[in-house]
């Protein structure tokens, strides 16, 4: 897949498929006195990134962009796990309705592809606690080329995953989705666990992202 560039945006057929039979029983969860929040925001805080969105001055990047989005999506943990110290810094720095939604770092997703994964994990959940009430959805981005014949992997991964901290798993090998039988099992999975499924295709095929 070749995420956000396509060539020719004008003959995309921007129509939704039609809702998954489940939605329906999904969304009936939520009822008046138990609507869920609406977090927006970006990937990156960066103003590298975010070109011509920072006032002339603008000292600190991450005070003034949680001025403007309640949430972020903290990409830059994929790349490092960032000392405990440092989550606590961005806890100070945004206000008490903020969220952070961290992506999993790549040591446990692409280098470990979820083997032997279990310290590391603890030692980044361990870091980001120290947002506190600010953490948000933990984002675990598979790599493409993880396919379901290393289901075995994801099944121990969540059964050890901590049931407190909410997670979310995307996974891009679009084997996962091929068959009904093995997509089926994941959303069985998942749901059983209460882990929200993401996915997300490339426009030129379809554009759905899914978090429920």
């Amino acid at each position: 897949m070749k995420f956000g560039s396509v060539k020719n945006p004008e003959n995309i057929d921007f129509t939704l498929p039609p809702d998954h039979p489940e939605t329906k029983r999904v969304l009936n969860r939520f009822k008046d006195d138990n609507m869920p929040e609406v977090f927006v925001g970006c990937a990156k805080w960066n103003k590298s990134d975010l070109k011509g969105f920072y006032p002339k001055g603008t000292k600190d990047e991450l005070v003034y962009y949680a001025s403007q989005f309640n949430a972020i999506e903290l990409n830059a943990t994929f790349y490092r796990i960032f000392p405990a110290e440092q989550f606590a810094s961005w806890y100070d720095k945004t206000p008490e309705n903020f969220k952070f939604f961290p992506k999993l770092n790549q040591e446990i997703s692409h280098w470990k592809r979820l083997r032997e994964t279990k310290e590391v994990v603890e030692h980044y959940l361990y870091n980001a606690s120290n947002l506190n009430e600010k953490l948000g959805t933990v984002f675990l981005q598979m790599n493409d080329t993880f396919a379901p014949k290393d289901f075995d992997r994801v099944i121990k991964f969540v059964e050890e995953w901590p049931k407190e901290i909410p997670l979310a798993m995307e996974f891009r090998h679009t084997n996962w989705y091929n068959d009904a039988s093995v997509a089926n099992e994941l959303y069985q999975l998942l749901e059983t666990n209460n882990i929200s499924n993401i996915i997300v295709d490339s426009a030129e095929d379809a554009i759905l992202c899914t978090c429920a």
